[in-house]
């Protein structure tokens, strides 16, 4: 998902939560001749701030969520980001403090937490590397390519066109239309294809890496209505994909974590 820099004027989104802290549950290292670095995380003072959604933070709570890492989940609300705007690095969010020091820009933070725990969500094998950033790359093109059409419904002017767009409307259906026509399928079909070799479980084998993480949410929004013009059934068309959610959400620490955000939302 794409950092959001600006003030926006979002539709409510059915996942919304309020903050909380949250420890996952515990899980047995599958390697234990690695290094392990839980421990490091576990003694780390982590705080994950970001808007009152998912979003680009989504995949770094997940990666903290998966080892066992506990951190704070603050929420910034858009009459506080005017102020807090000019404080950041970047001007934009998330940011992850870790002991203090700000973390910026979200894939440089899942690749920091992937290190955590067992350290299977990011291996330092350069050809399991390799996969990994090869399927992160794949997830990115598609959330640039819907870019477009999420933000001219959000604020269309950087676009170019005027403050008083009448054909504002019928311009994000279109480029919402033509995306899930042109390029969704494209999009779906390299994700079932790396599901399929070698009857993986998950994009890159049988066990959930740090692009399940991000892969996960991106897909999760497609589904939520959020955006309009985006059938919730968007899915359905790809079997494989289908499956795999359906896999990922069964995973313990997920599913665990979206109980909590739901308990709390």
């Amino acid at each position: 998902m794409l950092s959001v820099s600006h003030q926006l004027s979002l539709p409510s989104s059915r996942a919304l939560y309020s903050g909380v802290s949250f420890r996952s549950p515990t899980i047995k290292a599958r390697n234990a001749s690695r290094p392990v670095c839980k421990a490091i995380g576990d003694s780390m003072k982590i705080k994950v701030t970001y808007f009152n959604f998912e979003g680009a933070a989504e995949k770094v709570r997940l990666a903290l969520a998966m080892t066992n890492t506990p951190f704070e989940d603050e929420y910034v609300g858009f009459a506080d980001w005017a102020a807090l705007k000019p404080t950041l690095k970047y001007s934009q969010l998330p940011v992850m403090e870790v002991d203090g020091e700000k973390l910026y820009q979200s894939q440089a933070m899942l690749r920091f937490v992937g290190h955590f725990g067992d350290g299977s969500l990011y291996p330092q094998d350069p050809k399991k590397a390799y996969k990994i950033d090869l399927m992160l790359g794949l997830c990115d093109d598609l959330a640039r390519a819907f870019a477009p059409a999420l933000y001219l419904a959000m604020n269309h002017t950087p676009y170019g066109h005027p403050g008083d767009w009448p054909e504002k409307a019928q311009t994000v259906q279109a480029v919402r239309e033509k995306f899930m026509k042109d390029i969704f399928p494209v999009n779906m079909q390299y994700l079932t294809d790396a599901l399929k070799e070698g009857g993986s479980k998950f994009v890159c084998g049988d066990v959930v890496t740090i692009a399940d993480l991000q892969w996960y949410p991106q897909l999760r929004y497609f589904t939520t209505g959020i955006s309009e013009h985006i059938p919730t059934d968007c899915l359905n068309a790809y079997p494989e994909v289908v499956a795999y959610m359906a896999r990922m959400h069964e995973v313990p620490q997920i599913k665990e974590w979206y109980m909590k955000k739901n308990a709390t939302s």
